[in-house]
């Protein structure tokens, strides 16, 4: 039987989870499943962890680290089935993470992008991530509380990428994954441009998954804080609908004001400016978000 699900493992620099996360896909009750692992150039290559494993893994080096937004575009081009599935390497599903995925899958054909129930894997009682939010005002966050719905699903702005399911002729209508941004709010960008065609993210709540998280970055580096503002700009400026863009700006430069104010040659400050020197660059991008628009497009639905 065809692989139904493609699940995609980006990996940088990540011995130190990859063997326990591919450990949980062997546990999968779904068995249905292929794993694509794409090494990001790391100084040891992963090869080696693949051996001896109860699935179909097909492994691609890449010669430079293209990031998290490359690498998924790296997997969404070798992609050759319905469903594209994105799993960090420090993210561990439980046994019926995939099933749980796949249902949701099958009963919810309006949604397009399905996340995960992040639990801490330092500890279990805590919400690591429930979804994406994204303020008005250009900051996303992960949620750390579970809403009480009568449904699998809690609809959201977003889903984090860090466990996620995509439709994969859908992300491939909208174009992807944005390499520009590297790594960090790429999973808002994707999320706005379905939102704006007219699809629907949610999380399943059922799918669980332990997660690490930063464990490729560190922590929340110097590197980290310079990508998160600059790609923080880049989000709002090519996708904010206009009318909302009108409130949001003002209140974003504000906040920077402040930054700037505490903290001059911060790496955040850094990242702005190296976002800024592009603005038009991203402004020119809004023409074709804007032709892929569906008069049913309901982005601003979920901006607090």
């Amino acid at each position: 039987m065809p692989a139904r699900v493609t699940i995609a493992i980006i990996s940088y620099n990540s011995g130190a989870t990859l063997g326990r996360c591919l450990a949980a896909l062997a546990a999968q009750s779904e068995k249905n499943f292929r794993v694509l692992l794409i090494d990001n150039a790391s100084k040891e290559r992963p090869a080696k962890l693949l051996t001896g494993l109860p699935f179909a893994a097909d492994y691609r080096e890449m010669s430079d680290n293209l990031g998290f937004a490359g690498g998924m575009n790296a997997a969404l081009a070798a992609c050759d089935t319905p469903l594209l599935a994105a799993l960090n390497p420090d993210a561990f599903p439980e046994p019926d993470w995939l099933a749980r995925l796949l249902s949701a899958a099958d009963r919810h054909a309006q949604v397009a992008a399905f996340g995960s129930l992040q639990l801490s894997a330092a500890d279990p009682h805590k919400i690591d991530g429930f979804g994406d939010h994204y303020l008005l005002t250009g900051q996303a966050w992960r949620g750390i509380t579970r809403p009480t719905v009568n449904s699998d699903i809690a609809y959201s702005f977003g889903v984090c990428a860090a466990a996620a399911l995509y439709r994969t002729d859908v992300l491939r209508e909208i174009g992807g994954f944005d390499e520009r941004f590297f790594c960090f709010y790429e999973d808002i960008d994707i999320a706005f441009r379905l939102r704006l065609a007219g699809a629907e993210c949610a999380v399943v709540q059922a799918a669980v998954v332990s997660h690490v998280g930063g464990a490729s970055f560190e922590g929340l580096s110097d590197f980290a804080n310079y990508l998160i503002a600059r790609n923080q700009w880049w989000v709002l400026i090519k996708n904010m609908p206009f009318v909302l863009l009108c409130f949001a700006l003002p209140a974003f430069v504000l906040l920077q004001i402040v930054g700037f104010v505490r903290h001059p040659r911060s790496s955040r400050m850094k990242g702005l400016w190296a976002g800024v020197k592009r603005t038009k660059e991203f402004w020119a991008d809004r023409r074709h978000i804007r032709r892929m628009r569906s008069p049913e497009a309901n982005a601003g639905r979920w901006i607090s």
